[in-house]
C-alpha cells in the first residue's frame, strides 16, 4: 500500500527528528557539562564577575548571562550547542527531501561526521558562529524550498542567527556573502531577480560593514573595556616582517637587539609568543602603542616590505592549513577543561572516547588536515553549478561557498592555529558533499567540467602534499 504524499513526508520528519533526538542526547551526554576551554571559561568567568573587555567578541559571554539564572554552569550552554547543531541538521535535509529522501537522509547523516561532533561540546565562540549561521542557512533553505510555512516567525529568527553568527567571531564577515544571498533570496523573491553581480556586490559591502560593526557594537551596544583586540593581529604581523626581511620594522623601539631575539620569538603558528610564549614583553611593553600608533607602524611595515609581509602571511596560512609541513599536526583532542578553572571538571565517557578515536584516526590520515576540508569547499563550489535542481544547487553553493571563504579569511587575519578555527568550513564540507556527490559525480550526463575536474583536483592535491611531506620536508 502507498502512502499519500503528505503522511510519507510527515513519517520521514518524524523519523529525522527522532534520530536526531536520540543523537543529540548522546552528544550532551557524551560532552557533559560542557568543555569549557580557556577561550569559553575567560567568558564564563567574565559573566560571573561582570568584568568584561573586547578580548573576545563579547556577544557568546553576554549569552551566558540568561543561562546562569537557569543554572550555574557550562550545561546550558551546552544544550543550545548540542539542540543548534543537531537541528541545523535536520531542517538542511529536511530542505531537500524534495529533490530525493537518499539525499536528505546522507546529508543529515553528515552531522554523525566524527570530527564535527568532536568540537560541538567545546563551547568556544568558533563552534557557536557556526552553529548560528548553520541555523541561519537552514532556515532560508526551508524558506526558499516551502518546508518552512510560518514565515512571519522564521524569517526574523533567520536573520537573528545570521547576524549573531556575525557577532560570534569577528572574521565571521568572510563566511557571509553567499549566506546573505541565500538568506535574501529566501526573503525577497526580487532580490533573485537581480544579476548575480549586483548581488555579489551588496552582500560583499554588507559583509565588508560588519568589521565596524563590531567596533561600534562592542563601543555602544555591549559596553565593553576596549583593549585593542586588532593589536594581536599587528603584533604578529610586524614580528613576523622582521623575521622575513631581518630588519627592525618596530624601528629600534625594543632596542638594538629585537632582530636577534626575534629570531628565537616569532614562530608562523602563532602570535602567542609575543603574548606569554617566551617573548611577552613585546605585548606588553606596547600596550602604550595600541590603537593609532600601533596601526601605523603595522601599515608602515606592510609598506615598506610587502615581499616580507606576504612570506610570513603564506608561512602562517600553511602552518594554520597544515599544508606543507611535516611537524604542523593539530591536536583534536577536546576532553579537558581550561587548567584556568578549577569549578568544573569533565571525565571522558565511553561515547566521548569512541568520538575521540574516530577523530584522531581521521586526524592520522591524509584526509584530516583542515587543507583538505578547504580543497572540498573549492572544489564543490564549482561542481555544485552542475547540480539540475535550482534549489538544491542554491543550497549547496551557499554552504560550500561560504565554508570556503571563511577559510581563506585566515590568510589575511590568522593569528593562530587551532584545528577548530576550521569548524565552520568542516561543516560546509561535510554538508555540500551528499548532494554533489550524488546530483553531479553520479549522474552521467553532467558536464565532465563539473564532474571531473573536482574530484581529481582533489585528489591530485593530496597525492602532491603527501609526496612532497614524505619525501622532501
Amino acid at each position: 500500500m502507498t502512502l499519500h504524499p503528505a503522511l510519507a513526508r510527515l513519517r520521514f520528519r518524524r523519523l529525522l527528528l527522532l534520530i536526531a533526538f536520540i543523537g543529540a542526547a548522546a552528544n550532551f551526554v557524551a560532552f557533559y557539562p560542557g568543555i569549557l576551554h580557556h577561550d569559553a571559561w575567560a567568558y564564563f568567568k567574565a559573566a560571573r564577575d561582570n568584568d568584561w573587555t573586547n578580548w573576545q567578541p563579547p556577544l557568546l559571554g553576554f549569552l551566558w548571562i540568561p543561562l546562569q539564572k537557569i543554572h550555574y554552569g557550562p550545561q546550558p550552554m551546552l544544550a543550545l550547542f548540542v539542540a543548534g547543531y543537531w537541528t541545523g541538521f535536520v531542517i538542511v535535509a529536511d530542505a531537500l527531501e524534495e529533490d530525493g529522501r537518499a539525499l536528505a537522509l546522507l546529508t543529515f547523516a553528515a552531522a554523525f561526521f566524527p570530527l564535527t561532533l568532536n568540537f560541538n561540546g567545546q563551547l568556544v565562540k568558533d563552534v557557536s558562529m557556526a552553529i548560528s549561521l548553520l541555523l541561519a542557512a537552514g532556515i532560508a533553505a526551508g524558506l526558499i524550498r516551502g518546508t518552512i510555512r510560518r514565515r512571519a516567525l522564521a524569517l526574523p529568527l533567520m536573520w537573528l542567527f545570521l547576524i549573531m553568527g556575525a557577532f560570534m567571531r569577528a572574521n565571521a564577515l568572510f563566511a557571509l556573502p553567499p549566506l546573505l544571498d541565500l538568506a535574501a533570496t529566501a526573503t525577497s523573491a526580487r532580490w533573485a531577480s537581480l544579476g548575480w553581480m549586483k548581488r555579489i556586490v551588496i552582500v560583499s559591502v554588507v559583509a565588508i560593514a560588519m568589521a565596524p560593526a563590531h567596533i561600534l557594537a562592542d563601543r555602544n551596544l555591549f559596553r565593553v573595556v576596549d583593549i585593542k583586540p586588532m593589536s594581536q593581529l599587528q603584533v604578529f604581523d610586524i614580528g613576523g616582517i622582521s623575521y622575513f626581511s631581518g630588519v627592525d620594522r618596530y624601528n629600534g623601539f625594543f632596542g638594538q637587539k629585537f632582530v636577534e631575539k626575534n629570531r628565537t620569538c616569532y614562530t608562523p603558528k602563532a602570535w602567542d609568543v609575543y603574548g606569554w610564549g617566551g617573548c611577552e614583553e613585546v605585548y606588553e611593553n606596547l600596550k602604550p602603542e595600541f590603537g593609532w600608533p600601533l596601526s601605523q607602524r603595522w601599515l608602515e611595515a606592510i609598506a615598506a616590505d610587502p615581499i616580507s609581509y606576504l612570506a610570513h602571511r603564506i608561512a602562517h596560512v600553511n602552518r594554520y592549513l597544515q599544508f606543507l609541513c611535516r611537524d604542523c599536526k593539530e591536536m583534536v583532542f577536546t576532553g579537558a577543561q581550561s587548567t584556568n578553572q578549577k569549578e568544573f571538571s569533565y571525565e571522558p565517557g565511553i561515547i566521548y572516547q569512541a568520538i575521540d578515536a574516530a577523530s584522531q584516526a581521521i586526524n592520522d590520515s591524509p584526509l584530516g588536515r583542515p587543507y583538505v576540508f578547504l580543497l572540498i569547499c573549492l572544489a564543490w563550489t564549482w561542481a555544485s553549478l552542475a547540480i539540475p535542481d535550482a534549489t538544491t544547487r542554491r543550497i549547496t553553493f551557499a554552504l560550500a561557498a561560504s565554508g570556503a571563504l571563511y577559510a581563506l579569511g585566515f590568510a589575511a587575519i590568522g593569528i593562530a592555529s587551532d584545528y577548530r578555527y576550521i569548524y565552520w568550513t568542516m561543516i560546509c564540507a561535510t554538508l555540500a558533499t551528499p548532494a554533489v556527490v550524488m546530483r553531479v559525480f553520479a549522474r552521467r550526463e553532467a558536464p565532465l567540467a563539473y564532474r571531473l575536474i573536482p574530484p581529481l583536483m582533489i585528489v591530485a592535491v593530496i597525492l602532491m602534499r603527501e609526496s612532497v611531506v614524505r619525501f622532501f620536508l
